[in-house]
């Protein structure tokens, strides 16, 4: 657990802020650190102002966007080479950074000229609550084995019996 420093407790506390949001973007081959307004450095790496915007976050999803100059992020999309990469998301407040969002890029979105790359994101924790995480497929026939016949699956004992209906 982190205890927060009163500077930071007291930016909290206010009605309206205005946070300084980093956003740390896996983009495969490399990671893309941008900022929400100015240039900031944090844990060694410099997040720099690329036109990020956060457009919604909470503890399970988030939606951020970047802007598209060169093509690149428009381009990565459209091949499906960001979908599932990660994501961090911290905020800043008066030179202390507290981390906000941890998750995986869900799907992105390409504004009609190409100038705005939106992303939406999963969170990891929504993704560890999935139940049950091994999904069986519809079976291949529809034959089952004479009643009587002994099933093992894991610990438990399955004795079939026949349809009585």
């Amino acid at each position: 657990m982190r205890t927060l420093t009163a500077g930071m407790l007291a930016e909290i506390a206010k009605t309206i802020t205005d946070p300084i949001f980093l956003i740390k973007i896996d983009f495969g081959s490399e990671f893309v650190y941008a900022t929400t307004r100015e240039e900031i450095t944090y844990g060694g790496n410099v997040y720099n102002t690329v036109g990020a915007q956060i457009l919604a976050i909470d503890s399970t999803r988030l939606r951020f966007s970047l802007l598209n100059y060169y093509r690149e992020i428009s381009a990565l999309a459209l091949v499906g080479q960001i979908q599932g990469n990660a994501v961090e998301v911290f905020l800043h407040y008066n030179g202390e950074t507290l981390g906000r969002f941890v998750g995986l890029i869900d799907s992105p979105s390409i504004s009609n000229d190409y100038n705005i790359v939106s992303f939406s994101c999963i969170s990891q924790f929504s993704l560890y609550n999935k139940w049950p995480s091994n999904r069986l497929r519809p079976p291949d026939a529809n034959h089952l084995p004479p009643a009587g016949t002994i099933l093992y699956i894991g610990p438990w004992k399955i004795t079939l019996e026949r349809d009585l209906g």
